[in-house]
């Protein structure tokens, strides 16, 4: 997976946490999608926006915090 790739959440394996400090109105869902906009070493940024482009959210997902599969590249 590479930067502006589409994704979706398949499965999660961590509990985020909607803080005073989180970006967006809602924390991640298995099945929302979401697009990686950065990449780093082993880990994506991803935003989720709604139908009027609104962040929902965007989180810092690792490995090891869920499946997600492919939709675009």
């Amino acid at each position: 997976m590479k930067q502006y790739s589409v994704v979706k959440i398949v499965s999660l394996n961590k509990a985020f946490v909607h803080t005073d400090q989180s970006f967006g109105s809602r924390t991640p869902q298995v099945g929302d999608i979401g697009t990686i906009v950065e990449v780093y070493d082993g880990a994506y940024d991803i935003e989720c926006c709604d139908e009027n482009g609104i962040t929902l959210w965007l989180e810092l997902f690792e490995p090891s915090d869920g499946k997600l599969e492919l939709l675009y590249i």
